[in-house]
């Protein structure tokens, strides 16, 4: 059975983190960095290396080092075992793909499946988001201003400019180039900043710190690597812009690409409707139908309720649903639980009866609202204490057979269950469930 993995492309700052981390929080899905991978091969160290040792891996083995990558990990984690959301994934998401060689690579690794999304912003925004980034990571890791700057060149190694191609041509290169730091030259045909024609001059007083930023922020969007990942998008099978799409509009976007909701027209959940009529106890047909079912809820119970993703997951899996309702309406029961009167299978309506005063109006109008499929009869009075020890449908007396009959064709549903006493700890089934 192949393996679904979701590999992300898109440029700096478009969302390819938080993608992953949104996959692997709501379904499980198990979170593969690329960084984790090149830092198996010396990948320590600043973006810009990072970007030139992947291109060196590419030259090298041909894309083939991120799919060798993932089937590693895939074979450490094995089939059965769980991510760290405790759920075994039923995907992987790559985090972060640079190059068609890298696609090719995990398209033709057996086992796998692959999906491709790529993630557009615009240049402005990217470098935004850049900033942020960087502003919260030196918040959480609490560094002085004074640490980022860059140091100057040496005279005999004048500043490259963002056209020339500085790609190592091997991979110890590229380990080599891990020293260099790039400055941006103040030549007059050197690009503009994003940050500055992003924000204000006024909102941006002039920091070292913020200067370096800068810096090392223009010197790896302009990496011929950086510019590479572009051309991504007419490869991909989704391509999503995340200026104009907030992340959890994104997430849903991809889970439907993935099919991870399920289909949203099969019939999963069963309903148990009381009659209006006093003494319907519907706790013995739950308990008793409870283990067939993934997930048991009251919706105005005291018990915790199914999260809506919960309820999503259940779906997605194929499990079927059992809700107890505490009022007769079953629209107003599904409404309650939050769930498409479109995923309803069958609506199972409790009543009591003693045979003689029984209320046949009441038994009519509830049919009429909640078009029942099943109907769950306890009998009381006279028509229990001569059908008490009765344990198959065969064993009723005929009146008790006769009275059954004549419910069904008022309510326009079979008796499936049927207790012939209150006092009954187990209900006759009259057909599988």
């Amino acid at each position: 059975m192949a393996v679904t993995v979701v590999v992300v492309s898109g440029p700096i700052g478009a969302g390819k983190t938080t993608l992953a981390q949104g996959l692997a929080r709501r379904f499980g899905a198990l979170h593969l960095h690329s960084e984790d991978f090149l830092r198996k091969h010396g990948g320590d160290g600043s973006r810009r290396t990072r970007q030139e040792l992947t291109v060196a891996l590419d030259r090298e083995t041909g894309g083939r080092w991120l799919a060798d990558g993932v089937l590693a990990a895939l074979r450490g984690h094995g089939p059965g075992a769980p991510s760290h959301t405790g759920r075994t994934p039923g995907i992987l998401i790559v985090d972060a793909a640079s190059s068609e060689a890298q696609l090719d690579g995990l398209r033709g690794s057996p086992g796998l499946r692959v999906v491709h999304v790529h993630l557009e912003t615009p240049e402005p925004e990217q470098a935004l988001r850049d900033a942020e980034r960087r502003s919260r990571a030196t918040h959480v890791h609490e560094r002085p201003a004074t640490a980022e700057v860059a140091k100057p060149h040496l005279p005999e190694q004048p500043p490259r400019t963002p056209h020339e191609d500085t790609t190592p041509t091997t991979v110890e290169a590229a380990r080599a180039h891990a020293a260099e730091r790039p400055l941006r030259t103040p030549s007059e045909g050197a690009r503009p900043d994003p940050l500055d024609a992003a924000r204000p001059s006024e909102e941006r007083p002039f920091t070292a710190h913020q200067d370096s930023e800068r810096d090392a922020f223009e010197a790896t969007w302009a990496h011929p690597a950086e510019r590479a990942v572009h051309a991504l998008a007419s490869l991909a099978e989704l391509v999503v812009d995340t200026a104009k799409t907030p992340p959890d509009a994104v997430l849903v976007r991809v889970a439907s690409r993935l099919g991870l909701y399920g289909p949203p027209g099969e019939r999963l959940v069963d309903l148990i409707i009381p009659g209006r009529h006093d003494g319907v106890d519907t706790r013995p047909l739950t308990a008793q139908l409870a283990p067939h079912y993934a997930v048991l809820f009251r919706p105005d119970g005291p018990d915790p309720r199914p999260s809506r993703e919960e309820l999503e997951d259940a779906f997605a899996r194929g499990h079927r649903v059992l809700v107890e309702s505490a009022g007769p309406s079953a629209s107003g029961c599904i409404q309650a639980a939050g769930i498409a009167p479109g995923r309803v299978r069958r609506v199972v309506l409790a009543c009591r009866s003693e045979g003689r005063a029984f209320d046949w109006v009441g038994l009519r109008e509830a049919a009429s609202l909640n078009a029942p499929t099943d109907l769950a009869l306890t009998l009381a009075g006279d028509l229990a204490a001569t059908n008490w020890a009765s344990r198959r449908f065969d064993q009723l007396t005929d009146a008790a057979r006769h009275h059954l009959e004549e419910l069904e064709r008022v309510a326009g549903a079979p008796v499936s269950f049927l207790a012939p006493s209150p006092e009954a700890r187990h209900l006759i089934e009259r057909r599988p469930w």
